[in-house]
């Protein structure tokens, strides 16, 4: 009996490991401040459980590396106003799966913060980016864990 709790224990511990916590590389406001008036701030979470079939999700602001974020957790940062694309790139969907990627606009007006959640549709098991009110927005970041600035 106590031999068959091993296999049990082995598969637990894969689990965990690829539920590893994400990083942000670059700086992360003092969340709950204001933003400043010549500049705009991003939250991006995941919104989603999905059970190990998504690893690491990439966020990047135009070619800038934000950080990647793991199930549970968000990335903040601030940016100058006017046009910019962010992009996720999802490394693996599952474990026989390549990356995809998604684009997004960033928030354009001074002062403002956009708020972004990342979704999984079980349909077709296909990633989205959306974009939530700031009480939405404000409610997922409360139950979520900012990522580990480097």
């Amino acid at each position: 009996m106590r031999f068959a709790a091993y296999p049990l224990a082995l598969v637990v511990l894969l689990l965990g490991a690829c539920a590893g916590s994400g990083h942000q590389s670059v700086p992360m406001p003092l969340l709950g401040a204001s933003v400043p008036s010549d500049r705009c701030r991003v939250y991006v979470a995941r919104e989603d459980t999905t059970a190990g079939s998504l690893r690491n999700v990439r966020v990047f602001d135009g070619d800038t590396e934000i950080g990647v974020i793991h199930e549970r957790e968000f990335l903040c940062w601030e940016r100058k106003p006017g046009r910019g694309v962010g992009r996720l790139v999802f490394e693996g969907l599952s474990l026989d799966t390549a990356a995809v990627e998604n684009v997004f606009d960033l928030p354009r007006e001074p002062g403002t913060t956009g708020y972004y959640a990342i979704r999984i549709l079980q349909s077709g098991r296909k990633p989205e980016v959306a974009l939530l009110s700031g009480e939405a927005g404000r409610a997922l970041i409360e139950a979520r864990s900012p990522a580990a600035v480097r």
